[in-house]
């Protein structure tokens, strides 16, 4: 048991540690005796017993260091049969390695049971027992048959901690430092913006002593025109207080935009750099599953192999650790159903081995993994048979069946090829499994197959479960955040393309069907999109194989975000995943895809009504303004007279989405981030399919000078916000269209 001479905080961290450190010198020994059986010899065979010697040899130091002498006992054991291995004392014959994979599961089983509660296991006495005998020349017990549960029982959870390169740790510290500096001339710009306070506060109490003063002046009767040479002391002062406003202004806005460009890369770089702190090696999850294969084979009186590759590949350990369920559903699966056996494998001109390949690859932010095998492949006749004597289709339906939609069915709950039931098949659990947990990563499976030719699935999924960006939306007058890993299509429809199904609605994506759905009726909300529009926007989510439209207000654009978790007793709100703060500082509901489909494909009726078509066209209108207020305030005027508006807070956003999409008329401020007004104004001017678009500046700026650069980049019309009234813009707007 664990040694009582040291803190018992600082043992279980040594325990811990230990622990990480025996699963992987586990391993290797494991790895180097299944090379062993495979054949290894001359000097590769000598590098392999040097290597898993070490191995035993350094699992009995740190087992005797964190008092756990039962375990280094066995592994001293283990030891002295590879060193009498080394020394050809001991010759390899059937039963040998099986003798030591039992070995090493007795000691990981040992070390377990001694770390908890110093007990022994109860069949390590034996173990060790047979391991002196053998190393002392006795001849090792015949192979036992293998059965598939102590293959599946190797399936160990991922350790709650991880081994990290201290370059990792060095780049995050220097990342820190750097963000540190940062928040420091945030700070002076803080303080920066506190002296505009105090000046503008000065100002307001000159203006007040100005009017004070002529109040003053208007209630003398005797002397109504008497000069006030104080209120030109005090104008001087004013001006002199807005010239330096404007100065602190100017400093602070140029400080703030350097500022901001340094921040941006590092956030960037520090978010990735925490998030790849939770990468670790696949193989740390496949590496145990070469053994799986081949007990479960051996259990079947078959022969088969598992190659891995790209099992270095870094992954999120939380999309990691949930793999492991599918991939031994797969395999299973391949060398019960796939692979054949050494005879019929022969007959058919086959190595008597069969080989299945477990391939990990990347692509951009997806993780492609590919379980195939040389096996006999899926048998369309039998599958078709089955879906019969279920009763899951007619005869008409099945014989009408394509390829692709007869291999769905493999992931049916409840289906199964085979007609008895085994320890291993007949169950109909398994690759319904599979589909289900991969739906719950995000992620989808494809097979292909072809007779006596093997099969393939392709498993797709993300590189990592935290999303960084959402799709915001606006529904019912309030914005959303959908998670763009899951928004599959983004799209603008008329009328008469929505599709009637069965007493639904529909959109067409990809030449397939796809049930559309109000979002804000999902949500519980009242007025949603109005029920006569030109276009519908509608955003296609998909998670699985699971897919659904909804009809959204407006869609307002992607941006970064970090998403909270609801705290208690919040977490159980329906639909909702987590929070993020928005553009403005408000905080944006981050919605849940999970609930959403299950609510969606259990939902039903119409979300746009046919009489679109007679309705007259709803004219589209794009505001840009950085300022949150006037752009709502110019949202509700229009929207109440009956246009259709979309939002935007910069120009470039603007540009966008003018490029992107269908508007009648823009309305613009000038003194907007990223891109003003004008040049805005004059962009559209210069591109051939918008240069006819009407334009209207709505901006405070009301100077001779700001209404020429108005009309010299050939806006149709400039309003004065300061001179501004519901009926003037709605005037205007239905003058230019």
């Amino acid at each position: 048991m664990p040694r009582n001479d040291i803190d018992p905080r600082l043992m279980q961290q040594l325990l811990q540690t230990f622990r990480a450190q025996l699963d992987e010198r586990l391993q290797a020994i494991v790895d180097g005796l299944l090379a062993l059986e495979q054949g290894a010899a001359g000097e590769k065979r000598a590098k392999i017993l040097d290597a898993i010697f070490r191995d035993a040899h350094n699992i009995k130091g740190a087992a005797r260091g964190v008092g756990l002498e039962r375990a280094a006992e066995l592994a001293h054991a283990l030891e002295d049969l590879f060193s009498a291995l080394k020394r050809d004392a001991v010759v390899s014959q059937p039963g040998l390695v099986e003798l030591c994979l039992a070995a090493v599961e007795g000691l990981r089983s040992l070390v377990e049971v001694e770390a908890a509660d110093g007990s022994i296991s109860p069949n390590s006495a034996d173990l060790l027992q047979r391991l002196r005998a053998v190393a002392a020349g006795a001849p090792p017990p015949a192979p036992a048959t293998a059965t598939a549960a102590p293959a599946s029982a190797r399936a160990r959870p991922l350790l709650d901690t991880i081994r990290l390169p201290v370059s990792r740790l060095d780049r995050i510290a220097d990342l820190a430092e750097e963000l540190q500096a940062s928040k420091i001339r945030v700070d002076d710009h803080y303080q920066v913006s506190r002296q505009q306070h105090d000046l503008a506060q000065r100002l307001g109490q000159i203006w007040e002593q100005i009017g004070q003063s002529r109040r003053s002046v208007h209630s003398e009767i005797r002397n109504p025109n008497s000069e006030l040479p104080q209120d030109r002391h005090l104008l001087t002062e004013a001006s002199d207080l807005i010239l330096e406003i404007e100065r602190l202004a100017d400093s602070m806005q140029r400080g703030l935009r350097a500022t901001v460009a340094q921040l941006r890369p590092l956030a960037v770089a520090l978010r990735e750099d925490v998030r790849d702190l939770r990468m670790v090696p696949a193989e740390s999850v496949l590496k145990p599953l070469v053994l799986t294969v081949r007990d479960l084979a051996r259990g079947l009186g078959k022969q088969a192999e598992l190659l891995l590759e790209g099992e270095r590949l870094e992954m999120d350990r939380a999309i990691l650790d949930a793999l492991r369920d599918p991939l031994t559903h797969l395999l299973r699966n391949a060398v019960d159903h796939g692979i054949e056996t050494p005879t019929q494998r022969r007959l058919l001109g086959k190595a008597e081995t069969g080989l299945i390949t477990l391939r990990l690859e990347r692509e951009g932010q997806s993780v492609m993994v590919t379980v195939s095998d040389d096996g006999a492949g899926v048998d369309a006749t039998r599958v078709r048979g089955r879906i019969r004597d279920l009763g899951l289709a007619s005869e008409e339906e099945v014989a009408a069946l394509s390829s692709r939609d007869l291999l769905d069915y493999l992931f049916r709950p409840g289906f199964s090829t085979r007609d008895e039931v085994t320890e291993i098949s007949g169950r109909g659990v398994g690759l319904d499994v599979v589909q289900v947990n991969l739906q719950a990563l995000g992620g989808r499976i494809a097979v292909d197959t072809e007779l006596n030719g093997g099969a393939r699935f392709r498993l797709t999924l993300p590189l990592t479960l935290a999303s960084d960006h959402g799709l915001l939306v606006r529904v019912a007058g309030q914005v959303f955040a959908l998670p763009s890993l899951y928004v599959q299509r983004i799209l603008e429809l008329a009328p008469e393309q929505i599709l009637e199904v069965s007493g639904s609605q529909a959109v067409l994506v990809d030449d397939t069907p796809v049930p559309l759905r109000d979002l804000a009726a999902l949500l519980g909300q009242r007025g949603g999109a109005e029920d006569y529009a030109e276009l519908i926007s509608v955003v296609v989510i998909q998670r699985g194989w699971q897919r659904v439209a909804l009809r959204v207000d407006h869609v307002l654009g992607e941006r970064e975000m970090v998403v909270k978790p609801l705290a208690p007793p919040l977490v159980a709100v329906r639909h909702v995943a987590g929070g993020t703060l928005g553009r403005d500082g408000d905080i944006l509901l981050v919605l849940a895809v999970g609930d959403l489909l299950a609510s969606a494909l259990g939902a039903s009726g119409h979300v746009v009504s046919r009489r679109h078509a007679e309705a007259p066209p709803t004219r589209r209108i794009l505001i840009a303004d950085d300022s949150i207020t006037t752009r709502t305030l110019e949202q509700s005027i229009l929207e109440n007279a009956g246009y259709r508006v979309q939002v935007v807070a910069d120009g470039e956003q603007a540009w966008e989405a003018l490029r992107g999409g269908s508007f009648d008329l823009l309305i613009t401020d000038v003194e907007m981030p990223e891109l003003d007004g004008f040049d805005l104004t004059r962009r559209i001017r210069a591109d051939t399919r918008l240069a006819d678009l009407p334009v209207v500046i709505v901006t405070s700026l009301g100077s001779e000078e700001h209404r020429r650069r108005g009309l010299e980049v050939r806006a149709d019309a400039y309003v004065v916000k300061s001179s501004f009234e519901t009926r003037e813009l709605l005037e205007v707007v239905e003058q230019l269209l």
